[in-house]
């Protein structure tokens, strides 16, 4: 599974991913504000990784890598899917050195529009994000993208014509 946007490639995690993840993961401005904690292992980046992948065959949740010119600078994923309500959430990191250039909201558009085509099985009408309200790069990202803070987290409603039909007696 690959997806492309100007600059960039959006494909499927695998395991060799794992080190640039551990990286990236691992970088304390990174770190600061994902909830994965500090000083994650190998292994910790295996089960993650592991878990993304049944998830996607699943076609319930999915784990993208953000390739650039043939260099892995982050990923993008959805997961925690409920069918009951119909949401997922979406996470994501970035290697700070491609901070503040456009390449998560290229990403997150690119995985927006695509979810029927990435998550087969998962029919979404809400995306939710949790982020920390000092992450503001992230708070300008999600508003960007059309997330309306709710509570603590941020959210996308994609099926809002559906919860304005109307029934005539």
């Amino acid at each position: 599974m690959e997806l492309q946007t100007q600059r960039l490639t959006l494909r499927l995690v695998n395991y060799r991913d794992s080190e640039v993840l551990l990286d990236i993961l691992n970088d304390p401005k990174v770190s600061y504000f994902n909830d994965y904690g500090f000083n994650l292992t190998q292994q910790d980046i295996k089960a993650m990784i592991q878990s993304d992948l049944e998830l996607y065959y699943q076609g319930v949740g999915v784990r993208m890598m953000l390739v650039k010119d043939g260099t892995q600078i982050g990923s993008i994923g959805m997961f925690d899917y409920c069918e009951e309500t119909a949401q997922i959430y979406l996470g994501y990191e970035l290697a700070p050195v491609y901070w503040n250039q456009g390449y998560m909201r290229e990403a997150a558009n690119c995985l927006l529009s695509s979810l029927e085509l990435v998550l087969p099985k998962a029919l979404v009408e809400q995306v939710t994000a949790k982020v920390s309200p000092k992450n503001t790069r992230s708070v300008n990202l999600l508003s960007h993208l059309g997330f309306e803070k709710r509570h603590s987290d941020y959210q996308l409603c994609l099926n809002k014509a559906k919860n304005d039909a109307v029934s005539v007696d």
